[in-house]
């Protein structure tokens, strides 16, 4: 057994999560022989770093924990351990549990939830997420909003419930905090935050062998599919709205594949005056395309995404839109645009009212 690092030796006591969620959810934790840990489908380093991170604390109370996603992790996540354990499939449904991570609806976990939707249905489930579109899909969810990654909940979950943590569970665990916290960079981004980082630090995880594979290695196809979609960029209400897309023609030409274009919509954001970044994705089936927004402050790009049947955070968020690309574009556009609009005019009442 590991050694557990103990919660007396952090400051959290104030930003704890709810003690009878956290005892409900480890009621049936102690109940369970075998575990299904689910992340969303097109995983992140934070759903990653979630199912593989939880299985590994749970493993060693003895538990039988499979970790499952739709979709293959992308090969930059290749250094997590034990990520070769990640199936696409729930095989038999022999569960006695299932922790949902990282998406607060069944339909994010994608052609899983397909798959084996009357067992989903049915199962009692265990939902940790962070994201302010989550409804809850479990039993019992434990939600919320103000953390910068899923991650960090499970951490705080780990903390509370004293499971143990030891180096395998800590790279897991601080992969999702830096992904989605983008290396401690983004406004949600909190004291805590860094606090929970010290703990995995503490147990043996290490920031440069997350950091280098996802943010400073670039394959050379990478590099020139981002070439591609610099190419592509357009513009409207002068510069404050930028937009562009890769289709499977600019995958081709770039000699790219779909899992290299995650950090597209960060990199568009970045640019000088930007206050609205979207990036579009049509890949496969030309009459769907996936959106990807971030903004800066004040802008909500959830709101956005949510009225299109997506959801996320207020600086970064997504959607699936049912139809081309040419359409979706001009959908999402006019969107942002509204939207900028409406905000610029609710902050200048303010302002006349102050």
């Amino acid at each position: 057994m590991s050694e557990i690092v103990a919660s007396s030796d952090f400051p959290l006591a104030q930003q704890q999560l709810p003690a009878a969620k956290v005892q409900q959810a480890m009621h049936f934790i102690t109940a369970a022989k075998r575990i299904a840990l689910l992340a969303h489908e097109r995983p992140d380093g934070d759903c990653l770093g979630s199912a593989l991170g939880f299985a590994h604390m749970l493993r060693q109370l003895g538990k039988d924990c499979v970790p499952a996603c739709a979709d293959p992790a992308p090969s930059s996540f290749s250094f997590l351990p034990d990520v070769e354990t990640l199936q696409t499939t729930l095989g038999d449904e022999q569960f006695d549990l299932v922790i949902a991570l990282d998406a607060g609806e069944l339909s994010r976990y994608g052609a899983l939830y397909e798959q084996h939707r009357h067992f989903l249905d049915t199962a009692t489930i265990i939902n940790i997420d962070h994201h302010v579109s989550s409804e809850g899909c479990g039993t019992v969810n434990i939600i919320e909003t103000g953390a910068a990654s899923t991650t960090e909940l499970i951490v705080l979950f780990q903390q509370q419930a004293g499971l143990p943590l030891d180096k395998d569970a800590a790279i897991c665990l601080l992969t999702g905090l830096i992904t989605d916290s983008g290396s401690f960079q983004y406004p949600s981004t909190s004291a805590r935050t860094m606090e929970v980082g010290a703990i995995l630090l503490t147990a043996g995880a290490t920031a440069e062998m997350i950091v280098k594979p996802l943010f400073r290695t670039r394959p050379l196809a990478q590099l020139r599919l981002q070439a591609a979609t610099t190419n592509n960029i357009q513009t409207t209400l002068a510069g404050r709205v930028l937009w562009s897309y890769a289709n499977d023609e600019t995958l081709a030409q770039a000699g790219a594949t779909a899992d290299m274009d995650d950090a597209i919509v960060g990199s568009l954001r970045d640019i000088a005056g930007v206050q609205v970044a979207a990036f579009f994705k049509n890949y496969g089936d030309p009459s769907l395309t996936r959106v990807s927004l971030r903004s800066t402050a004040p802008y909500d790009v959830a709101a956005i995404c949510m009225r299109l049947g997506g959801g996320g955070h207020p600086r970064a968020a997504g959607a699936t839109i049912h139809q081309p690309l040419a359409e979706a574009t001009r959908l999402v556009i006019q969107e942002i645009v509204q939207q900028i609009e409406a905000t610029d005019q609710q902050l200048q009442e303010q302002s006349a009212q102050a």
